[in-house]
């Protein structure tokens, strides 16, 4: 049997952590979360494609040719700091995309999203979607855990 294959993508505000350590990142970078990330694929023999994007429009084009390339997706739409350039509609239709071939798709956030005023989930109540919120980097772990867990039961 193949290995199923994971895309993992990170939006604007996370290809620096330094600057979001105001939110309490303790030292966190995305090349140790994508260490992480590698990591839990394995152990569950999980392909992973770790990426990264300051460009919105990029990152949501990527993720629409993809769809049939990948059986899961992790998606952090942005660092705190750039939450407001989040496009919620464009995200939505991605997902309802995905969500509609049966895939499971899990958001991260590492910090805690409901402590901020601007910031709000991309819509995962009417998508399907799971969401994971203010873990850190333990939320990319268990999100893998968790999809992993789908995969295997809809085998």
């Amino acid at each position: 049997m193949s290995r199923s294959k994971l895309l993992i993508i990170n939006g604007p505000g996370l290809s620096d952590l330094s600057v979001e350590n105001e939110i309490a990142y303790d030292g966190l970078s995305l090349s140790s979360i994508e260490q992480k990330c590698i990591e839990t694929s394995e152990r569950f023999d999980l392909d992973v494609d770790f990426r990264q994007n300051d460009n919105v429009s990029e990152l949501l084009s990527a993720l629409i040719i993809d769809i049939n390339k990948f059986d899961a997706f992790i998606i952090n739409p942005a660092g705190s700091s750039k939450s407001s350039s989040i496009d919620y509609e464009a995200f939505s239709k991605a997902l309802n995309k995905i969500t509609n071939q049966s895939k499971p798709v899990v958001e991260v956030r590492i910090e805690n999203i409901f402590k901020q005023d601007d910031t709000k989930p991309l819509n995962a109540s009417d998508s399907g979607v799971g969401l994971i919120s203010g873990l850190g980097d333990q939320g990319y772990i268990l999100a893998i855990e968790s999809i992993n867990q789908k995969i295997v039961s809809n085998r």
